[in-house]
């Protein structure tokens, strides 16, 4: 295979205008649930100025007291007015239901109640979510619906046409969690054992008798167990395994109580996995149901059919619940139904994100048509520059680890005196590489970032430059000649997925082509609509699997990830399988697909003629090595961009009409010296002095780097200055003085929302785009 090459256009496709970049036709409209004019009800713009004049001496302190008593009364009534709003407490109960017990006192207490501890953390906690749900592109809920578009062809630069409602459809899906925790259950339940199906763990190898685990010598088994576990492999049951067993004179095994005694050993010893098996995504709750159907004994089997079907039916009466209180009775109703099946708490991970913390999760579809033209693919070529730098970044990634895992095998063909080195002992040595406090690939985003700090010219910047602004084609030449690289480090490293924001005060500005577009974030290598709950929604969702396919022809190696591995959870999960995509099991973990599973005991990597490494599995099937690690690369170079710009100060870059970095400035919780002020009217003057010293605009985000999400904070805002002070306290007790800050600019602002409902109310939102490297990988 040629080293670079364009493929062919194909109809999933189409082009990144004046590049050779291709863009996928599918795209993704997130959007906030509440209008973002609701972010007005926190401001105070007179408590800010009477807080900078007592800071300047322009005022005096009673007219800042003054100030202060005003907005903590309109805070009282903005806080009282959303702990009424149904829409708001029904998004709560869906989120985090623990929480409507604050909203309900301060609905109780009224407008006008005492502003005691109890009612300033209150108020905290209104404002806190009341961001998320008008600010943020989130897609949880009816408080941050998706929409598929299509983008490309004459006409517009877009076509919008909102329906009646905010959502068009929803859905309500079983966390996958709680649906093991009811197959669990099942599975201890009379007359059940027989029927449970039994499989070899996914990470295992049987091969002429011989056991293979990882970082184990390979173990001869006796006869009898070899037979079984043969079986196993055809994914039996513990029924069928036995009466086979015992019909057959030669496997060993004279009494059904013997298979059963060996069963339940092979699965203490982790070989076997026996039970109710769910894939950790969306498809779940169908396979448990498909697995009890299989119950062979007809009183067994319709007993716990109905007892899921109970599940079922009051998860469904969740969906159709109407109202918070409605909603939060239903959900009562299965929460006590789930406790008594599986004896097990119904919510779990409080406070933890992408933990899937109670029994179910709503995805909604937004009621809106919509769709773009040629138009807005012209003002997305200035990406081309930042495409080119992932490219380099990918390769110089591949480069890395290639170098790194290339010694690693020497050092075991050497100890082993063989060229074939078993994968799971290269697999198990380099963990400590790539995770470890030295990765090769952080000395390649230091690169990154120093050579992108060069192109831009930013070590030469004048402190109070608020923007910097390039020409495409004059930043294009720079960046080529400062990361040259002609193809991606891996193959999936061909498709990159950035989220844009299209900045225009109204629809009939975005209509008239006055608009910036915003770069808010680039997921490198990631190809983000393999994400399972944003299959919901699409129309055919079959045409992304097939255009996943046309992109990666030569298919991936996909790990099978175990239920504790970090940010999985059954929502996130990869869903544009294709046939050609290999299923790697490494540890024991659930849901093995026996059509793509490859376990890791079966591979061995040995030398090509050229001095490649590739990878070999015992069908024939064959990977270069960098190909079966590049899932773990995804964690290093998918978020990468966020890292870019100066210490201190970075200015807005905007190259043509696209703004690629948004002014940022990075301290530390300790130099912000917010963590330690005590008192409310203190803190609010220590976050206006603080603001000043910056130069900060007055609506920001901020990030802390013991955090992974970033913050809403209104500068003018009472309530958000506490927060505000209250995240850095936490942050320095997390880490201490030197935890990173990052504040940026918010851009777009609450002025540049132009998607609207039925009403008129303008949401903020964003496209997320899947963009195709007309190269392909260097085979290594």
């Amino acid at each position: 295979m040629d080293a670079y090459h364009c493929r062919m256009p194909q109809e999933h496709l189409t082009s990144l205008a004046g590049t050779p970049w291709r863009m996928w036709r599918s795209a993704l409209l997130r959007s906030a649930g509440f209008p973002v004019a609701g972010m007005q009800r926190f401001a105070a713009p007179a408590l800010a100025a009477a807080a900078d004049g007592c800071l300047t001496g322009a005022s005096g302190a009673a007219t800042f007291e003054a100030a202060f008593d005003a907005a903590a009364t309109d805070l009282g009534r903005a806080v009282y007015d959303i702990a009424c709003d149904d829409a708001f407490r029904t998004a709560l109960v869906w989120q985090n239901p623990a929480v409507l017990l604050a909203v309900d006192a301060i609905r109780r207490d009224g407008p006008h109640a005492p502003r005691n501890l109890r009612r300033r953390h209150r108020e905290e906690v209104i404002a806190k979510y009341w961001q998320r749900y008008c600010l943020k592109n989130d897609t949880v809920g009816f408080f941050g619906p998706i929409c598929w578009t299509e983008l490309g062809g004459p006409g517009p630069v877009a076509t919008v046409r909102p329906g009646a409602a905010l959502t068009r459809t929803r859905r309500v899906f079983l966390e996958r969690w709680a649906l093991d925790a009811l197959g669990e259950a099942f599975a201890c339940a009379e007359g059940v054992r027989d029927w449970l199906p039994v499989r070899l763990a996914p990470q295992l190898t049987l091969r002429d008798g011989v056991l293979l685990h990882p970082h184990r010598a390979p173990q001869a088994l006796p006869a009898a167990m070899a037979t079984l576990l043969t079986l196993a492999q055809r994914r039996s049951r513990v029924a069928d395994l036995a009466s086979a067993l015992v019909a057959d004179p030669a496997s060993g095994f004279r009494r059904a109580a013997d298979v059963y005694a060996q069963l339940d050993e092979l699965a203490e010893r982790g070989v076997l996995r026996i039970g109710f098996d769910l894939p950790i995504d969306l498809t779940a709750e169908d396979v448990l149901r498909e697995q009890l159907a299989a119950i062979g004994d007809d009183l067994v089997r319709e007993r716990v059919l109905a007892e899921l079907a109970t599940i079922s039916a009051l998860r469904d009466a969740v969906a159709a619940a109407d109202g918070p209180d409605a909603l939060a009775a239903a959900m009562s109703a299965l929460e006590r139904k789930f406790v008594e099946l599986t004896g097990q708490a119904a919510r779990r991970h409080p406070g933890e994100v992408y933990a899937g913390r109670t029994l179910c999760h709503l995805e909604t579809v937004r009621d809106l048509d919509i769709s773009f033209g040629d138009a807005l693919l012209e003002r997305l070529a200035p990406l081309e520059p930042l495409l080119l730098s992932a490219r380099w970044l990918t390769a110089a990634i591949g480069d890395a680890y290639a170098e790194a895992l290339a010694a690693l095998y020497r050092d075991l063909s050497a100890d082993s005196a063989t060229a074939d080195v078993p994968l799971a002992d290269l697999w198990f040595l380099a963990q400590a590489i790539v995770f470890g406090a030295d990765p090769p690939g952080a000395a390649v985003t230091a690169d990154f970032l120093a050579r992108w700090a060069k192109v831009l010219g930013l070590a030469d910047v004048d402190a109070d430059a608020r923007e910097l602004r390039f020409g495409g084609a004059e930043l294009t030449e720079r960046v080529a000649a400062a990361f040259p690289a002609t193809a991606p480090g891996w193959d999936a490293a061909r498709i990159h997925s950035p989220d844009v924001h299209l900045c225009a005060p109204d629809e009939a500005a975005l209509l008239r082509g006055d608009f910036t577009v915003v770069l808010g974030e680039l997921h490198v290598a990631l190809a983000a609509f393999d994400t399972h709950f944003f299959a919901y929604g699409h129309p055919e969702p079959q045409r992304l699997r097939d255009g996943m396919r046309a992109d990666l022809p030569e298919g991936r190696v996909r790990l099978l990830p175990p239920a504790d591995w970090p940010r999985h959870t059954a929502r996130i999960a990869e869903w544009l399988h294709g046939p050609a995509d290999a299923q790697l099991g490494f540890v024991s973990a659930p849901g093995a697909d026996p059509d793509r599973l490859v376990p890791i005991t079966g591979l061995t990597v040995r030398p090509e003629a050229d001095g490649s490494l590739r990878v070999h599995a015992g069908d024939g099937r064959q990977w270069p090595l960098l190909e079966v690690f590049a899932p773990l690369f995804d964690y290093q170079v998918f978020d990468t961009w966020k890292l870019a710009g100066n210490v201190g100060h970075t200015p807005r870059i905007t190259v043509d009409d696209l703004v690629l970095v948004r002014e940022t400035w990075r301290t530390t919780v300790g130099d912000s010296g917010l963590h330690k002020v005590k008192g409310e009217r203190e803190r609010y003057l220590a976050v206006r002095r603080w603001r000043l010293a910056l130069g900060l605009p007055e609506q920001i985000f901020v990030r802390v780097d013991t955090e992974l999400k970033p913050s809403f904070v209104d500068l003018t805002s009472g309530v958000y200055a506490r927060l505000l002070c209250t995240l850095l306290r936490g942050a320095h007790e997390k880490g201490g003085e030197g935890v990173g800050l990052t504040i940026t600019e918010l851009l777009p602002g609450p002025g540049d929302a132009w998607l609207t409902d039925a009403a008129g109310q303008a949401y903020a939102s964003e496209l997320r785009l899947q963009i195709v490297d007309p190269a392909t990988a260097l085979v290594r």
